[in-house]
């Protein structure tokens, strides 16, 4: 996805990417010609201030009776957060300046990821 449309993303100025067909929870910084944007994201990488390139999230982990996909050999130097061990879910709270981003675990309802977006320009 990134490959076939980042100009288009950047372009467009697309903030979030989500996809899906893996069966595990990926999460990456804003990425713009294979390297991390880091403008305006905190140090602890959970909030994204007026990001100059979209966050690509694979959200995949819903479940499959085939159950999570093995973990990558070797993951994106760009991964903010991954999950590869649990089944769960995503939520998404959004208005027009702010986006909000959750990965719970099915099994104990643990939040495994989160951030906050913001847009003021």
């Amino acid at each position: 996805v990134q490959a076939a449309f980042e100009a288009l993303f950047i372009k467009y100025k697309v903030d979030v990417v989500l996809t899906g067909h893996q069966h595990y929870y990926e999460r990456q910084l804003p990425i713009a010609n294979n390297a991390a944007v880091m403008d305006g994201v905190s140090d602890d990488y959970k909030t994204y201030t007026n990001p100059q390139a979209p966050v690509y999230i694979l959200t995949g982990a819903a479940g499959n009776v085939e159950d999570l996909t093995d973990a990558p050999s070797g993951t994106a130097p760009w991964n903010a957060a991954v999950d590869y061990t649990h089944f769960g879910y995503s939520t998404l709270a959004a208005n027009h300046t702010m986006l909000s981003w959750k990965f719970i675990a099915s099994s104990d309802k643990s939040v495994t990821d989160e951030f906050v977006m913001y847009k003021t320009s």
